[in-house]
C-alpha cells in the first residue's frame, strides 16, 4: 500500500498529465504525508506556547508588575507613631520620615485624622489585643456631618406673595428678600477657597478657610483645612492655637486632638502631648491612631502599664500595623510578661507594613526571650 502511495504523491508532484494517471483508478487517492513536515509544525505551535507562557510570566513577576497585595502607605499620623516607638527602642529608620507633614498633603493631613474608624479586620489570634476587655463602646470621633450646606450662589432670594384681589379687581404683589445665614456665607467661603487650593493658591486659599471660620467657629472643615496649611508651612505656635480653640469650641472632635499633639511632639514636650490627649480620651475611644498615639507617647515615659492597654485598644481597632504590635510587646516586655511579649514580636516581625530595621528589632528581642 506504501508504493503505491508513494507512486501517487510522485504523479502529483510532477503534475502528472491524464495520460501517466490513466492507468490508476479513479476512486484512489493519495493519503496525506505523515512525515516531517507535520511533526515541525507542532513543534513550531509549542515552541510559540511556551514562549507565550514565559512572557506572560515575565510581565507578571517583574519589577514593575502591579503588587496586589502591597501595604498601603502610612499616614502621617502612623509615621509619627512609628517614630516615637523607634526612639523608645533606640532605632534610627534610615528613610527620610523626619517630616511627616511633608509625606502628606496640608489637604489630606487636614482630613485624615476625621475621618470615621475603619472597622475592625478579623486577625487570626485575638488573645492577647482582647484581654482588656469588653470592646469600648460606639463613640462620635472626627468631624461631626454637617447639614447639607446650601446652594452656591448665596444671591438674596426672592420670594413672591400674591395678596387677595383688591375691590377694584387689581392683585398686589409683595417682594420679601431673604438674607443668607451666617452658615451658607461660611459654606460660599469654605467652597471658594478650597477651589484656590486646589488651583495651587495656598495663601488665597488660607485667606478663605480663616473667613470661613469667623463667619461660623463650628466649620470644622474650615479649621482643619487652616491647621493644615500651617503645618504645611511650618507655622506650629500657629497651628496650636487654632487646634487650642478647636477644642475649646468642640471637645469632641478627636482628630483635633491628634493634631494638637502632633506639633507638641515635635518640639519635644512629651507631656503636653499626653496630657492633650488624655483630655480627649473619652471622645477619641473609636479612634485607633488616637490609642496608639497615646500608648506610643506613655510608653517614652516609662508608664508601660498604661501603654499596654492603650496599644491593645488601638489593635482592636486596626490590627495589621506591625510597629503597634512591636510597641505592644516592648511594654509587655518591660513589665516582665514574657509570654505575651513574645506573641506580640512574632505579629510584628510577620507583619507587611513593617519597616525592616523594626522587623529585624521584633526578631532580636522575640530571640532573646526564647
Amino acid at each position: 500500500m506504501s508504493v503505491i502511495n508513494q507512486v501517487l504523491l510522485d504523479l502529483e508532484k510532477r503534475r502528472a498529465s491524464a495520460a501517466e494517471r490513466g492507468g490508476v483508478p479513479s476512486h484512489v487517492r493519495a493519503l496525506p504525508d505523515n512525515g516531517q513536515r507535520v511533526r515541525w509544525e507542532w513543534v513550531v505551535a509549542c515552541a510559540v506556547a511556551v514562549l507565550a507562557a514565559l512572557v506572560f510570566w515575565m510581565q507578571r513577576t517583574g519589577p514593575d508588575a502591579p503588587r496586589t497585595n502591597a501595604p498601603a502607605p502610612l499616614t502621617g499620623t502612623e509615621i509619627v507613631i512609628e517614630q516615637v516607638v523607634s526612639a523608645s527602642a533606640g532605632v534610627t529608620l534610615d528613610v527620610d520620615r523626619d517630616d511627616p507633614a511633608a509625606l502628606v498633603p496640608a489637604f489630606r493631613l487636614s482630613l485624615e485624622l476625621s475621618r470615621p474608624p475603619e472597622e475592625p479586620a478579623p486577625i487570626a489570634s485575638s488573645r492577647l489585643i482582647g484581654r482588656v476587655g469588653a470592646e469600648p463602646p460606639a463613640a462620635t470621633t472626627g468631624a461631626q456631618s454637617r447639614p447639607a450646606p446650601a446652594a452656591t450662589d448665596q444671591s438674596a432670594v426672592v420670594k413672591t406673595k400674591t395678596a387677595p384681589v383688591a375691590a377694584a379687581g387689581k392683585a398686589e404683589i409683595h417682594k420679601q428678600v431673604r438674607q443668607p445665614t451666617q452658615q451658607e456665607l461660611a459654606e460660599n467661603e469654605y467652597r471658594k477657597a478650597t477651589g484656590l487650593l486646589h488651583q495651587g493658591l495656598p495663601t488665597e486659599a488660607q485667606q478663605g478657610f480663616e473667613a470661613a471660620v469667623r463667619l461660623q467657629p463650628e466649620h470644622h472643615a474650615a479649621r482643619q483645612a487652616q491647621v493644615g496649611l500651617l503645618l504645611e508651612a511650618r507655622k506650629f505656635s500657629d497651628a496650636e492655637r487654632v487646634l487650642q480653640d478647636a477644642l475649646a469650641l468642640s471637645p469632641a472632635q478627636s482628630g483635633f486632638g491628634v493634631m494638637l499633639a502632633r506639633p507638641q511632639v515635635d518640639r519635644g514636650d512629651i507631656i503636653a502631648a499626653v496630657a492633650t490627649l488624655r483630655k480627649g480620651l473619652e471622645y477619641g475611644r473609636d479612634n485607633a491612631d488616637y490609642h496608639a498615639f497615646l500608648a506610643a507617647l506613655l510608653q517614652r515615659q516609662g508608664q508601660h502599664e498604661e501603654a499596654v492597654e492603650q496599644f491593645q485598644a488601638a489593635l482592636r481597632l486596626k490590627p495589621a500595623l506591625g510597629v503597634w504590635w512591636l510597641g505592644l510587646g516592648m511594654s509587655l516586655q518591660a513589665v516582665n510578661r514574657t509570654a505575651d511579649a513574645q506573641e506580640a514580636y512574632r505579629h510584628a516581625r510577620s507583619a507587611a507594613n513593617i519597616h525592616p530595621e523594626l522587623a529585624a528589632l521584633a526578631d532580636q528581642r522575640l530571640k532573646q526571650l526564647q
